[in-house]
């Protein structure tokens, strides 16, 4: 389904999230002209989500927040790449990834990485899971809020559908269908190893804010692997070991 050469034009990418701040007091302290605007997006995930509609605003925010530009950051993008060896079909992985507290210097560090890639080979892809959805447009808005610059092949507004650098598996996935799934639960029908076993998205807030920043650039290194395994399970290639 996927050729080699195709391969080697893909450069695989999965990001973190977590709240702008420690706790809802925080938030409520720090930005309290956006206090009502947090109430509103809380009111909608209560409308939306039944399981939800009890969690009070403070609940919500610890839960919830990650997930929403306006009321989170980014703490790691992981990028990478499947190599092979002489024969085409063994492969490895490169993977890097960007994190810290300072989201503006991550973004900068990404973004400039990103226009030297672009530099280098205009024809690279994107990959990732879901990335239209969430990803990307989660990358473009806080880099706007922060003031990084984004190169234009990330300014998928003025794109057609066949010109942007985006490809998604989770759309992959459909098939011409109407339905998808989560990337756990395509890693599970593959017999691909999933990293979702260690950690969890619903997870990261919290692993963040007690500190364990270096466990989350972990679990998102090997969402990328998995991601990868995904592709290659499709090409009828071997699978990477996920460590």
């Amino acid at each position: 389904m996927y050729s080699t050469s195709e391969i080697k034009e893909m450069l695989f990418i999965d990001i973190e999230t977590t709240s702008e701040y420690s706790s809802h007091e925080a938030f409520c302290r720090e930005r309290p002209n956006a206090i009502a605007l947090w109430t509103k997006r809380a009111d909608q995930h209560r409308s939306y989500e039944k399981h939800l509609s009890e969690l009070s605003d403070s609940e919500l925010y610890d839960k919830m927040a990650a997930l929403s530009p306006e009321f989170s950051k980014i703490i790691v993008i992981s990028i990478g790449q499947i190599k092979h060896d002489e024969s085409g079909i063994n492969s490895t992985s490169k993977i890097r990834s960007f994190y810290g507290d300072n989201e503006s210097e991550v973004l900068k560090a990404f973004m400039g990485t990103s226009q030297a890639i672009f530099s280098k080979n205009p024809s690279i892809k994107f990959i990732g899971h879901n990335i239209k959805n969430f990803d990307f447009p989660f990358l473009i808005k806080r880099s706007i809020i922060n003031g990084v610059s984004i190169p234009h092949q990330f300014h998928l507004q003025k794109k057609k559908p066949w010109e942007n650098c985006i490809i998604d598996t989770y759309e992959i996935w459909k098939f011409g269908g109407f339905t998808s799934a989560s990337l756990a639960s395509i890693c599970e029908s593959l017999k691909i190893p999933s990293p979702k076993t260690i950690m969890d998205g619903s997870d990261v807030t919290s692993e963040y804010w007690n500190g364990n920043l270096e466990n989350i650039k972990n679990y998102c290194e090997l969402d990328v692997a998995a991601t990868m395994n995904v592709i290659l399970k499709m090409a009828n290639m071997p699978l990477l070991l996920l460590t």
